[in-house]
């Protein structure tokens, strides 16, 4: 059976639910079959993370879509490494990549880990971007979308759009309670009868970080004397500095802990009693799928793929998107100690090993390459 040369393609090296999606297929896809290499337009820790494990890595760098003044070092690297296949991750990577693959005939698969189109745009760039991803799911030989909910926004605004669906999945021996973890709460200066919630995520517009700090806010204005809580937050992003502002403008600096991102996320998710995710929209979010799988209470907004992950008050809780209010009441009942919220923590694991699994993602995305095994050999 012949080998399949596959160039991922992402917008940038720092590590986030795509970036970490990446890091599982290269890892994990059959090396007997598939020889994976990546492509990103910013250095960060997936790049070092990469060369660590072997696997060829480089980096055009760039800041902009439609880079022109990069198409010939993504030509030059496709050539001089005999890529079969360019399997990009997200519109910005296929926008520096596609010119190149039509010059010289390699086929793209383009995974969406969420439309680059909402509906929180402005008239202007809903109907631009919109007409970009009918553009690239037309060059595209195939469309992956990471959850059926996409697949069907997609299907609404793309005429005759053909996707398949392949939900993430994650690696449960790397997130599974039965490891030996650090002690973070110590590191971090934490009390143990500290009522922990957590923000893992890019600190931009999407993942609306302060309507997380406003919900705290009235929560902790709610608690009595007994409950102590404090909101870690971890990432970076264009919205931090305004977080930061507003922790300072509520008076909630000694109980919002802001710190850069991190690589040791099982570690924080195990320090972690409450993990919140208040995004806009998603693709099929990651971090919510691996707090699960340690058994953690999960927040999050009723967006696209979320809602395909959680269903609510049984393996987790969902609230609308921007309701302070909501997202305040559900903090305080998830962060309570008592039979229903063990019940949801154990259904929580029960669905990641029954639908969410790293071995039926990777399985899929081998078929998929399968396909193309005629045209390289």
């Amino acid at each position: 059976m012949p080998e399949i040369r596959i160039l991922h393609c992402i917008r940038q090296g720092q590590i986030g639910g795509g970036e970490s999606h990446v890091l599982d297929l290269v890892k994990n896809l059959d090396r007997k079959r598939f020889i994976c290499m990546v492509l990103s337009f910013t250095d960060g820790p997936m790049i070092k993370r990469l060369h660590e494990q072997g696997i060829p890595a480089f980096v055009v760098p760039t800041r902009f879509p439609f880079d022109f003044r990069i198409w010939s070092s993504v030509s030059k690297i496709i050539v001089e490494n005999n890529i079969d296949i360019i399997h990009v991750h997200g519109t910005r990577a296929f926008s520096n990549c596609f010119v190149s693959a039509k010059r010289i005939n390699i086929p793209i698969i383009y995974t969406v880990h969420g439309w680059s189109f909402n509906h929180y745009q402005n008239i202007i760039r809903h109907k631009l971007t919109i007409a970009i991803e009918k553009y690239f799911t037309k060059v595209a030989r195939v469309v992956i979308n990471v959850s059926e909910s996409n697949r069907e926004t997609g299907c609404k605004v793309i005429p005759n759009l053909k996707s398949e669906v392949i939900q993430n999945g994650i690696d449960t021996e790397i997130f599974n309670t039965g490891q030996q973890f650090k002690n973070l709460r110590k590191e971090l200066n934490i009390k143990d009868n500290t009522t922990v919630i957590g923000f893992i995520a890019r600190m931009t517009y999407q993942k609306d970080p302060l309507t997380l700090i406003h919900a705290f806010h009235q929560l902790v204005q709610k608690q009595n004397q007994e409950n102590k809580f404090l909101l870690l937050m971890i990432g970076d992003g264009e919205k931090k500095a305004e977080a930061i502002k507003l922790v300072n403008e509520l008076n909630l600096a000694t109980m919002v802990r802001f710190e850069n991102f991190r690589n040791d996320i099982p570690d924080l998710l195990n320090t972690l009693d409450v993990f919140c995710l208040p995004s806009l929209w998603e693709g099929l979010p990651l971090s919510v799928l691996e707090a699960m799988a340690m058994r953690k209470i999960v927040v999050a907004t009723a967006v696209d793929g979320t809602r395909e992950i959680i269903d609510h008050n049984k393996n987790g809780y969902l609230f609308s998107p921007q309701n302070v209010s909501e997202l305040c009441n559900l903090l305080e009942e998830g962060s309570k100690a008592n039979s229903h919220n063990d019940n949801i923590r154990s259904n929580a694991l029960k669905t990641i090993q029954e639908k969410f699994t790293l071995k039926c993602m990777i399985q899929k995305t081998e078929q998929i390459y399968g396909r193309f095994i005629n045209s390289v050999s």
